[in-house]
């Protein structure tokens, strides 16, 4: 009986990337370390990786979250920024959760349930290692060279800060302001 407790919450892992999502004891680690995630943003994360590189529909998910309840997709939206947020991850550039425009939401980073091809008991303590998709592997190095790519051609766009022409308008002086002021800058 003790053996089916243990493959039962084997079975309640997911890991991706660098964390693991506990579904037993409804938390999200990063290493050794609790990662903060209200109630609905755990359930709605958990219901993403659960089914992996699928598309869901926005409705579907509206409806799986919060069954019965009249809610709009904003209350969806804020959930996934709050997730986004705290996997670190970029709505342009996402390693984790894509987002299809007006349709909804696919999780994207390979998932393996830890535990779940557990067979014989001699397997049972051995954590299997996630193998790495080449697919997966290469979309994520163009992700991340894309990203820096965009960067660096949009810090090559913004002027030096050293070069006092460049200024905000909000620091430049008005005209019409020196023009009121004296030498000693008070106003006449």
């Amino acid at each position: 009986m003790r053996e089916d407790v243990l493959v039962k919450a084997a079975d309640q892992m997911i890991t991706f990337g660098p964390y693991r999502l506990d579904r037993a004891s409804g938390r999200l680690l990063h290493g050794a370390a609790n990662v903060p995630l209200r109630r609905k943003t755990f359930t709605v994360l958990e219901y993403l990786a659960s089914r992996p590189g699928r598309l869901i529909a926005r409705e579907e998910l509206l409806d799986a979250m919060w069954p019965a309840t009249s809610v709009t997709p904003s209350v969806l939206s804020g959930c996934i920024r709050e997730l986004r947020r705290a996997l670190g991850d970029d709505a342009r550039v996402p390693r984790f959760v894509e987002t299809a425009h007006r349709r909804g939401y696919r999780f994207i980073a390979a998932a393996t349930e830890i535990g779940a091809a557990v067979d014989d008991p001699s397997s049972r303590s051995r954590i299997p290692v996630p193998t790495l998709n080449p697919e997966t592997e290469l979309a994520d190095l163009a992700r991340w060279f894309a990203n820096a790519v965009a960067r660096l051609a949009t810090d090559a766009r913004r002027p030096p800060v050293t070069d006092p022409r460049h200024r905000p308008a909000t620091a430049r002086r008005s005209r019409y302001r020196d023009h009121r002021r004296g030498r000693r800058g008070k106003v006449r």
